[in-house]
């Protein structure tokens, strides 16, 4: 009786425990040839399970950018890099489809300048045979994969990957690679979405804007001798604006503020508001009111909300002598020491019911005159320095 381990059966119990199948062996008779075999094959099931772990790695990374980003174009590039990670390639190229033609390549990693004929040529004839489908073909030393981009609404556009020299796409990598068009498609969806997204917002930005300006205008025909003030005083101080350094989303509040910065008048009486003359004490404390009820008003309105500063802020002084609450020096919202100037400017400038204008020598040296008491200093120099681009 032979009680010795048999070397064919220990080695086929070893193929199946190795995951490999009991016919991993193939032909193999000998210990040494089966031992080879073996290896070869433990070193292929490894070489996948690095791939596949690198695959889920790198695709998850994709999904992590793509919830973060609504930037297609980079997006697309991002996951061009990861694919090449998992399935090498030579060239690929994603495409947006659309009704105009040539297809718009919004992502690519292409040949050599000259050295093949442009991808969205061979995309164009594969798509033409695919039928909607995955689609590999062998052809001159080129191994080309066509992916079409799925949406939930259709085909949002296509992807060719290639390969020189005869290297062919095996199945896990075309799995792998079709892992990778849903993500290309989730990608263009999203940007889709963000696009209309932001078409609607900006539809709506300009809607809000063109309702102030047409309140603004509606404020200043109830005095004729101030019509267009709040319009001119808009555009100068956004410019002063630019000019101290404010970024574009301060100088839109400030812009806001300036077209609606006498919205309170809407309260005082015209008997007050219109008089020809000075006021007596008693009226001058009810138009004192008018930044008060400016503040009311738009802090009932999210839009406006931000831009209060210079509706409730803008006849604050310096020196703190100002009102409605005797703010001074930097206390003073910026937008409002920035506007300050440029309303006294404008009222000096124009007709008003109770003098005539001055003249613009006249004006600068009241301004001049105004730094350190009525005026932010620093905002005076701005102003006077920059004057000829306004």
């Amino acid at each position: 009786m032979d009680g010795g381990l048999n070397p064919g059966a220990a080695l086929a119990s070893l193929a199946e425990a190795l995951g490999l199948g009991a016919d991993a062996l193939g032909d193999a008779r000998d210990l040494p040839s089966a031992m080879a075999v073996l290896e070869v094959r433990a070193r292929e099931l490894a070489a996948g399970e690095r791939r596949a772990r690198q695959a889920a790695a790198s695709f998850r990374a994709a999904s992590l950018a793509l919830s973060r980003s609504p930037d297609s174009n980079a997006l697309l590039e991002e996951l061009l890099d990861y694919l090449n990670w998992i399935v090498a390639y030579d060239a690929a190229q994603v495409f947006l489809t659309g009704d105009a033609s040539p297809l718009e390549a919004r992502a690519s990693r292409e040949w050599r300048a000259g050295s093949r004929p442009p991808l969205a040529i061979e995309a164009a004839a594969l798509a033409r045979k695919a039928g909607g489908r995955t689609l590999v073909e062998e052809r001159a030393g080129l191994s080309l994969l066509y992916l079409p981009l799925r949406g939930p609404d259709g085909t949002l556009g296509e992807a060719i990957i290639v390969r020189e020299g005869g290297r062919a796409f095996d199945e896990e990598e075309v799995r792998e690679a079709e892992a990778f068009a849903g993500q290309a498609a989730a990608a263009l969806r999203n940007a889709s979405l963000f696009e209309g997204l932001r078409h609607a917002d900006a539809e709506l930005l300009a809607s809000y804007e063109t309702s102030i300006e047409i309140l603004s205008k509606t404020l200043d025909l109830r005095d004729h001798e101030t019509e267009g003030h709040s319009l001119r005083v808009a555009g100068m101080s956004t410019a002063l604006a630019r000019v101290f350094g404010m970024d574009d989303a301060a100088v839109a509040l400030m812009r806001r503020g300036a077209l609606l910065h006498d919205i309170g008048k809407i309260g005082i009486p015209d008997a007050i508001l219109l008089k020809p003359g000075p006021l007596d004490p008693e009226e001058r404390s009810i138009m004192m009111r008018h930044p008060a009820i400016a503040r009311e008003l738009f802090e009932d309105v999210p839009f406006l909300r931000e831009a209060i500063d210079v509706p409730w802020c803008h006849h604050e002084r310096w020196d703190g002598t100002g009102y409605p609450r005797g703010l001074s020096g930097v206390q003073i919202p910026l937008a409002a020491r920035v506007f300050a100037v440029v309303d006294v400017w404008d009222a000096l400038t124009h007709d008003r019911p109770y003098r005539k204008a001055m003249g613009e020598a006249e004006s600068l040296a009241f301004i001049a005159n105004g730094a350190g008491s009525h005026f932010d200093p620093v905002m005076v120099q701005f102003f006077l320095s920059s004057f000829d681009l306004f």
